[in-house]
């Protein structure tokens, strides 16, 4: 499948509730890959009455076709980033991964003075907070995507039976509102050739418009949707081998000036899920271990600081050489939905968080490297977990952010 960039231009207010709460509720600041794929199955069916082989293709068969969520920026910080308490991302931007990595190789050093650069802001001597949000790349520098214009409209309920205003039903909606740009909400599709021909025909019999979120009836939800060019993007693993190099290099400088590490031997690598991921264990329990359903990756510590590094789970490989954990910073998020065909709520899921990022180190020779590479390039085409045609699971690996806000 190929990735086909994805842009959607705000024609109406768009209002999607981030809970079911009827009376207040606040608006989110993406569209899931969910309501993407549900709003053109929709439109899908508007046109041609009946689920046929190309419905199938579309919406049904992950090896076919996949929809992202549309993001107010084409990028989405991990949760390794942190920017100045004061100023945000004018003052600064960090990446705290590989530093974590180092005290946890080093958990005895006294990084409180030593560390500044890693728990203040370069400019002002402010802490550093937690950055979560999206980004855009302009000239070769992340920067803030602009944020979004909102509204809150009140609104009153109406009686089915007299279709006039319902007696005590009085509530507000939040919903973002159209701008001036060329663009609002970025995305992308992961499609093959037959199946994109036929989402661009689907688009171009409604001149790419689809509607999404709540209270259509009522004008809010109308987009147009606009589907680039394929960017012909293959996994870069030259620059996998560069990330793990200067990780390595990072590491055996001040403060932590560790001598164990060797680019002779070792490989690090990160897997980061910017859409999140649904995984499970093999018992269908809800999981933050990606290990529960890739068997090539050892298993996390149960819990990070209480495991020294030399303790850490391996996976031994029958080909030589061996995985072992080293690092995450993630957590749970409750995945809510609602399934318009049966006019009922979808079942609430458990999600790794948007930004969640794992490390692991290969040690074994170059030789030996060669089946992890290719087991890599598979898991960045195809992701991992369930719900992937609806965006979840897509992976990076070893995401450049960590490398250049390090």
């Amino acid at each position: 499948m190929k990735r086909w960039p994805v842009t959607a231009k705000l024609m109406s207010p768009v209002a999607i509730k981030s809970n079911r709460q009827s009376d207040r509720s606040d608006s989110i600041r993406s569209i899931t890959g969910t309501q993407v794929r549900g709003a053109l199955a929709n439109l899908y069916l508007q046109q041609h009455g009946e689920v046929d082989d190309i419905f199938m293709a579309l919406f049904l068969d992950e090896d076919s076709c996949r929809y992202g969520p549309l993001d107010p920026g084409p990028a989405t910080f991990p949760l390794t980033a942190a920017s100045c308490k004061r100023a945000g991302m004018q003052h600064t931007l960090k990446d705290r991964l590989w530093f974590r990595i180092g005290q946890h190789h080093k958990p005895e050093l006294d990084l409180r003075n030593k560390g500044r650069l890693w728990l203040r802001c370069s400019k002002c001597g402010a802490d550093l907070k937690d950055h979560a949000g999206f980004g855009t790349w302009q000239e070769g520098n992340l920067c803030e995507a602009v944020e979004e214009s909102r509204q809150v409209a009140a609104h009153v309920g109406i009686d089915r039976h007299t279709a006039t205003a319902a007696e005590g039903v009085f509530y507000t909606l939040e919903a973002m509102m159209p701008s001036a740009r060329d663009a609002d909400l970025y995305g992308w599709v992961l499609a093959d050739d037959e199946s994109m021909r036929a989402l661009k025909d689907l688009l171009q019999e409604e001149d790419h418009r689809i509607s999404v979120g709540h209270h259509r009836t009522r004008g809010y939800g109308d987009m147009l949707l606009q589907v680039a060019e394929d960017d012909d993007s293959e996994p870069h693993v030259e620059g996998w081998e560069q990330w793990s190099r200067n990780l390595i290099q990072f590491l055996g400088s001040p403060p932590f000036s560790l001598t164990e590490p060797n680019a002779a031997d070792q490989f690090w690598f990160s897997l980061s899920f910017p859409a999140g991921a649904v995984l499970t264990d093999r018992f269908l329990r809800y999981s933050l271990d990606p290990a529960d359903m890739i068997s090539w990756l050892p298993p996390m510590s149960p819990m990070e600081h209480a495991f020294p590094v030399h303790q850490r789970p391996l996976r031994h490989w029958d080909s030589g050489g061996s995985v072992g954990w080293m690092a995450a910073v993630t957590h749970h998020e409750l995945l809510r939905g609602w399934n318009a065909a049966h006019g009922l709520p979808r079942q609430d899921e458990w999600m790794v968080a948007r930004g969640a990022v794992y490390v692991y180190c290969f040690h074994g020779t170059a030789e030996q490297r060669k089946p992890l590479t290719e087991r890599l390039v598979e898991l960045a085409r195809n992701g991992i977990g369930l719900r992937r045609n609806e965006g979840f699971g897509m992976t990076i690996v070893s995401d450049e952010f960590h490398a250049r806000y390090h």
